[in-house]
């Protein structure tokens, strides 16, 4: 299991898209794949639910990858295709995470998210509901094959970089996210529903509740 998660929602201009989807493919997952501790990198395209069209998730053996000189470098001198393609970005979302519950191994081919700010809820008192009630047992669920919960280090999240420099908007948070995985969308949806994440946050306090479903596009191993 991957102690971080790296995950990125966002949206394009629609007159860069195709070339948006060439350069993640052809260099940007490729890059970041390649760097000290990335194990994985997938993109996703939104299905129906959801305020971002995009989804990129990594799987990092540990926080501390984040810190690495050879990602460091990549963020403050990107690319000219990278800074060029930082430009178009819309409604950017970045959350490096530590993973703080997961069952499953197996990655899924459509994937739910659910982003949320704890608000005036217990930060603890949720995670140990979703870690819990919500999410233990959805994994022996058909069709789900790894479920998680993820913790965003905001410092690391938000730190300026060069990258972030080039984007035209101030970057959006994501603190804590729910994440279910499956092989297909009725058995997600399924899942999110009877797990009634998205109401029980609400229901703890939590804002900023944004639930998204996402079919995977590619993945490449590391």
């Amino acid at each position: 299991m991957s102690d971080a998660v790296m995950a990125v929602w966002g949206d394009t201009t629609p007159e860069c898209d195709a070339e948006f989807g060439e350069w993640y493919h052809r260099e940007h997952i490729p890059e970041r794949v390649g760097m000290p501790g990335w194990r994985n990198g997938r993109r996703y395209r939104k299905l129906g639910r959801g305020k971002h069209r995009y989804l990129a998730a990594y799987d990092v053996e540990g926080l501390a990858c984040f810190d690495d000189p050879v990602y460091r470098h990549a963020l403050d001198h990107p690319t000219e295709w990278t800074s060029r393609m930082m430009q178009e970005f819309r409604n950017f979302v970045r959350a490096t995470n530590r993973v703080r519950f997961c069952s499953g191994e197996v990655l899924g081919s459509v994937v739910a998210t659910v982003r949320y700010d704890p608000g005036t809820g217990d930060p603890e008192a949720i995670a140990r509901w979703l870690a819990g009630a919500a999410l233990h047992d959805l994994r022996n669920r058909e069709g789900i094959t790894r479920v998680q919960h993820w913790q965003a280090d905001m410092g690391r999240s938000l730190a300026g970089t060069g990258e972030q420099s080039i984007r035209k908007s101030k970057d959006g948070e994501a603190p804590f996210t729910a994440v279910i995985e499956g092989t297909d969308r009725a058995f997600v949806e399924a899942a999110l529903k009877e797990a009634g994440i998205v109401d029980g946050l609400a229901e703890r306090g939590a804002k900023h509740v944004d639930a998204g479903l996402y079919a995977m596009m590619f993945a490449l191993q590391g």
